[in-house]
């Protein structure tokens, strides 16, 4: 009778896993849905009020690689895990050195931690740049609600598999898991309560190839590579995992790939949207097209847009301005779907999608930021990482750019909370005059030197301030490099503002003792989540009782 009680009590745990796949509470990717909207849109204890309370719940030291900016992902959360100890709110966090941690929530303490070992012939990249800064770069990723996101957001049924193909893998169905990029690029697939590979690691990249954070709809993954790390392409990648061995397509982007952090959006239409970036002469000048890439799900195949690849072509800037762009946003407003993107050096454009004459319904702000001076050229002056977006209980749309560096003297603000010389959040709203969407500034933040993207929840905009860099372009040789790494005794600020004015409401001070991880945020649960320079992972929130 023992040997039968053995064996149904894995299956009643994991039915049981199952099951709590469905309740809310979850943060499964960068930016917390397909969209990478950053919105947590039911976490009622996070309030205007609540939030003079915050306090650093804890911090954990993780093993890192010792070089870059950027060595800790913000975790995913899975918020009700029935694991074989109980009861778990677990965050999944990947560092750089090749390991997944799953971290209590409510402790933080170590619940389980993988390293991914590398094991393909490609020799593992030990140096790191700027451009290429090595190990695991791709934040992990669960499944995504069907292009859906937070309640009230809508989403249409999954994509049908094409006639005549699998629909089924070991990398999909049972149990809960982590799907996760190891620097070798293979793909695994991590149960949630102990760390295991459920299935035998497959090859999906290039090894040593810097890949952004996974996207995970309708059993699809996909990433975005850049920057030509160990000569791997510039491309868009669909993983479909409902064949089996899973099926990986790319789609090579010809005008190259940006520095956003965000990587692809997907759209509730399922089309896929990345920024891309025209590093050749255009118009025979001296300048770069900034464009966004619209392609199919699955198949990754140029949507009909005005470019004949595919892309919106929406503004050019000079050759010699360094440009950080941010993931586009995909918004649903009234019966249309916009997009919302980076179309300049310092402007934000939002045209409809998908439509032949996007570029003619193309709304443009004015400049948002003070372009450099001389020939140093700062990087971080743009619009940069992703564009988080919102909607508040009128139904208003609002979407929120990371800024870095001074603001333009263009940019009329109605509010203002101080001079803001580093950086820092400028928020507009979409409205629509005379039948065409406009892009309207309501407020700047106080300054915030190298702010990340931020993230909102009921109505609280939270922001990193990652702090103080040095960071320019140097040529040497005919060789760009960069400069980056942070001024002495500089340190990340966690603010909470009022989403509607950018008012301070709450500011960490110097309860965080290094740089951040220019990486991103997470907020669930009461909990908000980011990673420093040093390898430590952060908990701000609210007391709760469990």
């Amino acid at each position: 009778m023992k040997r039968y009680l053995l064996f149904l009590t894995p299956l009643f745990v994991s039915g049981l896993i199952v099951l709590a796949q469905s309740r809310g509470g979850n943060w499964p990717t960068y930016g917390g849905d397909a969209q990478r909207s950053g919105w947590e849109g039911t976490d009622a204890s996070l309030s205007n009020d609540s939030v003079r309370n915050l306090r650093l719940l804890w911090k954990i030291k993780l093993e890192t690689q010792s070089r870059g900016m950027r060595p800790v992902m913000p975790p995913i959360i899975q918020g009700r895990l029935i694991s074989y100890r109980g009861f778990k709110e677990l965050a999944f966090v990947a560092t750089n050195a090749d390991i997944v941690y799953a971290i209590d929530a409510d402790l933080g303490t170590i619940f389980w931690q993988r390293h991914l070992d590398y094991s393909t012939r490609q020799p593992q990249v030990t140096t790191s740049s700027w451009r290429c800064p090595g190990g695991l770069t791709a934040m992990p990723t669960m499944p995504t609600p069907a292009r859906g996101g937070p309640a009230g957001r809508g989403a249409p049924p999954p994509i049908p598999a094409p006639a005549g193909a699998q629909t089924g893998s070991a990398f999909i169905g049972g149990p809960a898991s982590v799907y996760a990029l190891s620097s070798d690029g293979m793909l695994h697939r991590l149960n949630t309560s102990t760390g295991d590979d459920m299935t035998q690691p497959v090859s999906v990249l290039p090894a040593n190839a810097r890949a952004t954070g996974l996207n995970m709809v309708d059993n699809i993954i996909y990433t975005l590579t850049s920057h030509d790390c160990n000569d791997a392409p510039d491309a868009v990648w669909s993983i479909d995992l409902n064949a089996d061995p899973p099926k990986v397509r790319s789609f090579v982007l010809e005008r190259g790939s940006s520095w956003s952090v965000g990587g692809p959006v997907i759209a509730n239409d399922g089309s896929v949207h990345i920024p891309a970036i025209d590093r050749g002469v255009y118009n025979s000048t001296q300048q770069w097209a900034i464009a966004v890439q619209s392609l199919t799900a699955r198949e990754l195949q140029p949507k009909q847009h005005s470019g004949s690849d595919g892309s919106f072509a929406l503004d050019s800037v000079s050759s010699s301005d360094f440009i950080n762009v941010a993931s586009p946003a995909v918004v649903q407003y009234k019966d249309r779907q916009l997009v919302v993107s980076v179309c300049s050096a310092s402007r934000l454009c939002a045209f409809e999608s998908p439509s032949p004459e996007a570029f003619d319904l193309t709304s443009r702000t004015p400049p948002i930021v003070q372009p450099s001076s001389g020939a140093s050229n700062v990087i971080e002056r743009g619009i940069w990482g992703s564009l988080p977006n919102w909607q508040d209980t009128e139904g208003t749309r609002w979407i929120l750019a990371p800024v870095a560096g001074p603001l333009h003297s263009d940019l009329k603000v109605p509010t203002t909370n101080g001079p803001a010389p580093n950086g820092s959040i400028v928020a507009f709203q979409l409205q629509e005059q005379g039948g065409k969407v406009t892009l309207s500034p309501v407020w700047v933040s106080r300054d915030l030197p190298s702010p990340l993207p931020p993230v909102i929840a009921n109505g609280v905009v939270f922001v990193l301030s990652a702090g103080d860099f040095t960071r320019q372009i140097k040529a040497q040789d005919g060789v760009t490099t960069v400069d980056e790494r942070p001024k002495g005794s500089t340190h990340a600020t966690l603010y909470a503002l009022d989403a509607r004015t950018g008012k301070e409401l709450y500011s960490s001070r110097n309860l965080v003792t290094a740089p951040g991880s220019l990486t991103g945020l997470t907020v669930a649960n009461g909990r908000v989540y980011f990673g420093g320079i040093d390898g430590t992972l952060y908990a701000f929130g609210t007391y709760m009782e469990h």
